[in-house]
């Protein structure tokens, strides 16, 4: 399941740095950046409550199942979900709720670096095209496509010169209120016959909080390989994002179990 950490990377990597557009705007997508970093670095020491629904489709568009759930979160835990219910029908599978011991350690890149890395500024077109107020605040709503011949030196490189999207930014306090992103074509994945065939991602604060707030998430895909294909959506209700160490806390005080 994508998390908030994913859609706030995906949804601000395009803006770091971006030179193409109001030096005034550019500062601003420039300090939502760095909020996101700072949020994406706070969120192992954070825990969140999920409610999701997963819609699953095989590759001839024929239901395979649906599964509903209430989980806590805890990104990078040994545990990272706690389920508080669960249901199940047909064949989709929910979020695993143990950490994947083979899993390998991914080396820590910040947006920042990964922006300079991938060339972001040059490699995307940038639009202002007005502002709303979402979540009670004015934001701006800035559009992004990619730039024709970019170069491609790798499968990131690749990934960005299919996506376009729109994202809205607070004019206060430059924070990411709303994101949309879709996929502009087919990509190829690193296997070599595994393809993406469609992607979106759809994300919005619905009431600001200290760390994040309450938002829903919404990502559709569809993966298609020699020998399976697959298409899933996934509706997520992010709320009541908090500290574990208070948490813990809190609990120790009441004898509960964490």
């Amino acid at each position: 399941m994508a998390t908030a950490a994913l859609v706030l990377g995906l949804a601000l990597v395009p803006f770091v740095r971006a030179q193409t557009i109001d030096p005034e705007v550019g500062r601003m997508l420039d300090r939502a950046v760095a909020d996101a970093e700072n949020f994406r670095k706070q969120l192992p020491t954070l825990q969140y409550e999920a409610k999701m629904r997963v819609q699953e489709w095989n590759g001839r568009g024929r239901w395979r199942g649906t599964a509903k759930a209430h989980a806590i979160m805890r990104p990078g835990d040994t545990r990272p979900v706690k389920f508080l219910s669960r249901e199940i029908e047909g064949k989709v599978r929910l979020p695993d709720d143990e950490k994947d011991s083979n899993e390998e350690e991914e080396k820590d890149v910040t947006l920042q670096e990964f922006a300079r890395e991938h060339q972001i500024a040059e490699r995307f077109q940038f639009d202002v095209i007005g502002s709303e107020v979402v979540a009670g605040q004015r934001a701006r709503r800035v559009a992004f496509k990619p730039k024709p011949n970019q170069p491609e030196k790798n499968t990131a490189d690749r990934f960005l010169d299919t996506i376009s999207g729109t994202a809205w930014v607070t004019e206060e306090k430059s924070k990411l209120v709303k994101f949309e992103m879709r996929l502009l074509r087919p990509f190829r994945l690193f296997w070599i016959l595994a393809v993406l065939k469609e992607l979106s991602i759809e994300y919005e604060l619905l009431e600001p909080g200290e760390f994040l707030g309450h938002a829903k998430l919404k990502v559709l895909f569809a993966l298609t390989t020699p020998i399976y294909s697959i298409r899933q959506l996934h509706d997520v209700d992010l709320d009541k994002f908090r500290r574990r160490d208070t948490v813990a806390q809190a609990s120790g005080k009441r004898g509960l179990p964490e």
